[in-house]
């Protein structure tokens, strides 16, 4: 089995639904049905993804996020007669069930589910107290999630796209169905809107 922490960058399909007879759903089939062409095909696209989702999660640890890959992809092959096209793509199938591997393997190894400090390392204010300061002193998970519901559905989806997930910018402009562009003003946008939600939700304190 190749490497999962190879370099290359993986394949994204659109994020419209997918349909029964489709790529995404001859490709889940074949893995189910136990075709070793197609479960190369399968670990060729989502291999690298795989990894790279595990180790930005995983605070960059390589041994972790190597466990972390190996489970979501065997999970997949092994649950792939359940993906059904008439309700999203094979790219949001998996991503729902990295996320919900993710949550497992954290609970097994007692560690907390990582929060989103990036978000606010982005637009950190040279003459402000450190982010770093921020983060250990006042902001708590619930905090966090509170401002992220709190923002309109795209700004979140962008925020936690970018920040949770890993994608990068070109990645989320094709998920999003946007321009790179339009994607950095967004995250702009909703990296602001996240501060001042944040600031009001901690009783004033400024990041």
């Amino acid at each position: 089995m190749t490497h999962c922490g190879t370099a290359l960058r993986p394949e994204n399909t659109p994020v419209e639904r997918a349909v029964p007879g489709s790529d995404d759903d001859k490709l889940a089939r074949a893995v189910a049905r136990g075709d070793t062409d197609a479960w190369d095909r399968f670990f060729d696209r989502y291999s690298a993804w795989a990894y790279r989702f595990a180790y930005h999660h995983l605070d960059r640890s390589h041994a972790d996020a190597e466990d972390l890959c190996a489970d979501i992809l065997m999970t997949a092959a092994r649950s792939l007669h359940r993906f059904d096209a008439r309700r999203g793509t094979l790219d949001l199938w998996v991503l729902g069930l990295a996320r919900h591997r993710l949550a497992r393997f954290c609970r097994r190894r007692r560690r907390d589910l990582p929060l989103i400090p990036e978000i606010l390392d982005a637009e950190e204010s040279e003459s402000g107290p450190s982010t770093d300061d921020l983060l250990e002193a006042m902001v708590t998970r619930d905090a966090v999630n509170r401002a992220l519901a709190s923002l309109p559905e795209r700004q979140a989806r962008a925020l936690v796209g970018k920040y949770v997930e890993g994608y990068t910018v070109e990645e989320l402009a094709r998920l999003l169905g946007a321009t790179p562009k339009a994607v950095e003003s967004l995250l702009s946008r909703a990296r602001a809107a996240f501060r001042t939600t944040l600031r009001g939700i901690l009783g004033g304190e400024s990041p």
